[in-house]
């Protein structure tokens, strides 16, 4: 199974994340606004990072499920400079992706930690 596959099956969990990190942004604000500092420093930090989580893993669904495909090659100069561009830009998100997933499962372990 490729990994644009893949990501196509687990489209349907994207409204899912979306909505964990509309949530935990909710309960940030409240927690704030109306919670103590016990509080605020009990549930802050562990709602925040299931915030990042979600908006991550949903950003890479939607980043995956939009790959290039190897299978059609174009046949014209012009259009295979824009294939070319678009794996090449899908590459770069990719190694983005990979470096932000690795800093947030460091300051995940750091802030876990404490």
């Amino acid at each position: 199974m490729t990994v644009k596959k893949l990501a196509q099956r687990l489209f349907i969990i994207k409204p899912l994340l979306n909505f964990a990190f509309v949530a935990c942004l909710v309960f940030i604000v409240i927690l704030f606004l109306n919670g103590s500092i016990a509080e605020q420093n009990s549930y802050g930090v562990p709602s925040l990072l299931l915030a990042t989580w979600s908006l991550l893993l949903s950003a890479i669904l939607g980043l995956l499920v939009n790959t290039p495909n190897i299978d059609d090659m174009p046949k014209g100069w012009f259009a295979r400079m824009k294939h070319w561009l678009a794996k090449s830009i899908f590459k770069l998100a990719a190694i983005v992706f990979i470096f932000i997933s690795l800093a947030l499962l460091y300051v995940t372990i750091k802030l876990l930690s404490v």
